[in-house]
């Protein structure tokens, strides 16, 4: 699994990269949470990987040396994973809440995971 990255001009991908999330880590700044419900759905009723949700963020910095990986011990989760629910949620909220469509001030990858760094206000 690598990290997708694609700028966009408008709707169109001007430019498309893959990051190693064992190499990098990923800080998103202004992000919103993207799903396509009906997609995940079919993802998870037929039990067939396929994209359907992404963060979508007005910038982002990669860290690997120059800008020192983060540590993200007391930061809290996002899950996404289709196959076992069509949502995004977090961590603290016991499946209580749907998160498709939150924005946040700043998130992190680790691995493949996702944290919240900072919260929008």
């Amino acid at each position: 699994m690598h990290w997708q990255v694609k700028v966009k001009r408008g709707g169109k991908t001007i430019e498309v990269c893959y990051y190693n999330p064992k190499e990098y880590q990923l800080e998103m700044r202004g992000c919103i949470l993207w799903n396509r419900p009906n997609k995940a759905k079919q993802v998870f009723e037929a039990g067939v990987h396929d994209v359907s949700g992404w963060v979508r963020c007005e910038e982002l910095m990669l860290r690997k040396s120059f800008y020192p990986i983060l540590p993200v011990d007391n930061l809290e989760k996002l899950y996404y994973n289709p196959l076992r629910d069509p949502h995004w949620r977090r961590e603290s909220d016991n499946n209580e809440f749907i998160w498709d469509g939150s924005d946040y001030a700043t998130l992190l990858t680790n691995g493949k995971q996702v944290y919240i760094l900072e919260e929008r206000v």
